[in-house]
């Protein structure tokens, strides 16, 4: 008897088995709408991130991330008429659960394609160009269920290097602010 309750006793103050993720490693684990800002232009995007634990505690999370996002301009100035950018980036981030707080960070890195196109005369040429690209922000929000964190955020995006003979790449990224859902 004595052994029974012994064995009881441990196994009830046995820590719990790791949770399993709620989706297969295919599926991204969070997305994000936002808006860059880059004045006088602003470019509304979508973004989805697939993340896992490098080292994970109960209420923290180093993570690594990568994702790919699209982006359009609006309001491009003349003789401007449009302008889109395509990412695909990898990189590092935290994440800290409390019960009804949620709040992290990340930074990344990767290849950017952006193509801006001009008025018919223009002194300017098409561009269709791929350039380093590095973003970071910082998310804060609430915890909504167990595995569903709704944050708001705010960060910065650019290219590596700006050259002057492209204009369009001074729009690339910029001030960075949006909404994010993560169902880890």
């Amino acid at each position: 008897m004595l052994s029974a309750a012994v064995v009881a006793m441990s196994v009830l103050s046995a820590p719990p088995p790791p949770s399993e993720p709620l989706l297969p490693p295919y599926v991204p684990r969070s997305a994000a709408i936002g808006l860059f800002i880059n004045p006088p232009m602003v470019a509304p995007h979508l973004r989805l991130f697939w993340e896992g634990y490098l080292v994970d505690q109960p209420r923290n999370a180093l993570i690594w991330i990568a994702g790919l996002g699209t982006a359009f301009g609006v309001n491009t100035q003349p003789p401007m008429t449009a302008h889109f950018q395509h990412v695909v980036v990898a990189g590092f981030g935290f994440r800290s659960d409390h019960p009804l707080l949620h709040w992290g960070f990340h930074v990344a890195a990767g290849p950017v394609w952006y193509r801006a196109a001009y008025a018919r005369g223009s002194i300017f040429g098409f561009e269709n160009r791929v350039l380093g690209y590095i973003e970071g922000r910082a998310q804060l929000g609430i915890r909504v269920l167990p595995h569903l964190r709704i944050a708001l955020y705010a960060g910065y995006a650019s290219p590596f290097t700006f050259q002057a003979q492209y204009p369009g790449n001074t729009f690339v990224g910029g001030f960075d602010t949006g909404l994010a859902v993560d169902w880890r």
